[in-house]
């Protein structure tokens, strides 16, 4: 099989990725913090310097770490878990996934919220200038932003959207399930919450994510249970992360992390993203009557890029690719509610998404080439 649905979850993993969640299946799934044994206080010094390898990213302290079972899960958190009041003022760009889009429709109808689209320019996909405009008339509490579109690729401009957000002490989220780990830009500058996904671009497993907390804004608990400590007391610690991390953490997955997030210390996965996006695009624009889904500038968008091919839905060019070809692409609206209305991609049912890793290679991107040319 070619593999090309990176955005769902990165494959292959790094070699030593893979051995060490074997090591840790079979010589470390124990219960870390909840032992006083050896074993047990080596793997909780194995989660401090994960977290302190996730910090180093974006230079911040392994306390601002908190570890989740998914991004969505770790998402949850941080919107359920703000102080809202009726008539709030919240604001998205238009690439947003489900993960936030789902929560925020929740605490609308709860607290009667305003959910706001920033306003991007059609033909380029730059931030309208607008957008500040509304600011100083609607001023936001929070702006939640992607630092890449899971559905096109485009990596959005953030750091102009919280500089301007900060002007009004907003509350900023990013979303870097996409890109944390890889795009070495992102900083903790005027930003709140960063979100990162071990299982994409951090190259890791299933079962590990998180988020970096990364100011003093306070956030509800909205998860409980047992954190392995002062387990007499009915209420949840107010000292962090253990404020945030309730339950058995997923000791096997955090290995693979540890072991991933050197891997990435080492390795130019951006460079080759990069060079991968550009050959595809250009191999792309020789198809006749294909649709690719890019700003005026489609170097904007990296590792990934969306399709149509007119005359077919995007779900029977991914069956034909699947069923004949043996390659596998990422077919629909990508749990993305709100961006299909932007790039007009709803009369093909969504997209094509053609998403690339550091282990993806020229000669299958020929391979697929080939096949949309039979088409």
């Amino acid at each position: 099989m070619i593999y090309f649905d990176n955005a769902a979850t990165t494959y292959p993993k790094p070699e030593s990725v893979y051995e060490a969640l074997n090591k840790a299946n079979r010589e470390m799934a124990f219960n870390a913090g909840r032992g006083s044994y050896k074993k047990a206080r080596e793997l909780s010094a194995k989660i401090d310097e994960t977290r302190s390898l996730l910090a180093d990213i974006v230079k911040a302290n392994k306390d601002n770490v908190i570890l989740k079972t998914s991004s969505t899960s770790a998402l949850n958190n941080i919107i359920l878990g703000i102080d809202w009041k009726e008539n709030d003022n919240i604001y998205v760009s238009p690439f947003e996934h489900n993960s936030v889009m789902r929560p925020l429709e929740h605490i609308k109808k709860q607290y009667h919220i305003n959910i706001i689209t920033l306003p991007f320019n059609k033909k380029t996909w730059e931030i309208e200038q607008e957008a500040w405009n509304l600011f100083a008339l609607k001023k936001p509490k929070c702006v939640i932003c992607s630092s890449k579109s899971n559905v096109t690729g485009y990596e959005l401009p953030t750091k102009e959207i919280f500089r301007e957000a900060k002007k009004y002490n907003s509350i900023t989220i990013l979303d870097a399930s996409q890109s944390f780990g890889v795009d070495k830009t992102i900083t903790k500058e005027n930003t709140d919450f960063i979100i990162f996904a071990g299982h994409k671009s951090l190259y890791a497993s299933f079962g590990i994510a998180g988020f970096l907390k990364l100011s003093k804004v306070e956030l509800k608990t909205v998860e409980f249970g047992g954190t392995g400590s002062d387990s007499l007391n009915l209420n949840m610690p107010e000292e962090e992360p253990n404020k945030y991390e309730s339950g058995s953490k997923n000791i096997v997955a955090i290995l693979g992390l540890n072991e991933s997030l050197k891997w990435l210390k080492n390795t130019n996965v951006k460079q080759k993203e990069e060079e991968l996006t550009q050959y595809l695009y250009k191999q792309l624009k020789q198809i006749p009557k294909m649709i690719i889904y890019t700003p005026d500038n489609e170097k904007k968008c990296i590792g990934l890029l969306s399709i149509n091919i007119e005359g077919y839905s995007a779900e029977e060019v991914g069956s034909i690719l699947d069923e004949e070809f043996n390659i596998a692409v990422r077919t629909g609206y990508h749990c993305a509610p709100i961006v299909h209305d932007f790039i007009n991609s709803k009369q093909y049912n969504g997209t094509v998404r053609i998403s690339l890793n550091y282990f993806n290679t020229k000669e299958q991107i020929d391979t697929l080439i080939k096949a949309l040319k039979s088409l």
